[in-house]
């Protein structure tokens, strides 16, 4: 009785158990071989080439983080050199433009000597103008007012004083 109380609790006889049992363990076993090992080989040889991509980006990254700092060190250099070519050019452009005003100075105390000395000639020019005509001007009178006043005794003693003159 006890026999057919567990075939009929189961459903199953202890020799089709054993049948069911055997069955899974060949599934299991051909499961086994047949996907679990692919699939792993697949999964190692993703993760091998994820990690490989990995490492292979740290060092694209760690190579163009030192590619960057070596532009950055040329960009500071030339940065550096650039400053100190507009300081270079700022000083020249100041010593042209003092030589320009050094230039332009001179050229002007020249203009202005040279327009004094002008003056100063045609001054004594017209001074010299002013004598000859003032000059002319006193004969012309004094010639006139002899004409005009001078009579015989007075030429006697204008003759008389230049012979004076003349033996003195």
């Amino acid at each position: 009785m006890t026999f057919a109380i567990s075939d009929a609790i189961l459903g199953l006889s202890l020799t089709k158990f054993l049948l069911h049992l055997l069955n899974f363990a060949i599934l299991f076993t051909a499961l086994w071989f047949i996907l679990y090992k692919p699939v792993m080989k697949f999964i190692r040889e993703r993760q091998a080439r994820v990690e490989g991509q990995q490492k292979e980006a740290e060092e694209n990254l760690k190579a163009s983080q030192e590619a960057r700092g070596a532009a950055e060190e040329r960009l500071r250099a030339l940065d550096e050199e650039l400053s100190e070519k507009r300081v270079a050019a700022e000083k020249e452009t100041a010593l042209a433009c003092e030589k320009l005003v050094a230039d332009a100075s001179s050229r002007a105390e020249n203009i202005v000597k040279t327009a004094e000395e002008k003056a100063r000639r045609q001054a004594a020019e017209v001074v010299a103008g002013a004598k000859a005509g003032i000059r002319d001007a006193a004969v012309t009178l004094a010639e006139s007012i002899l004409t005009e006043k001078v009579d015989d005794v007075d030429d006697a003693l204008i003759d008389a004083a230049l012979k004076d003159w003349k033996n003195g």
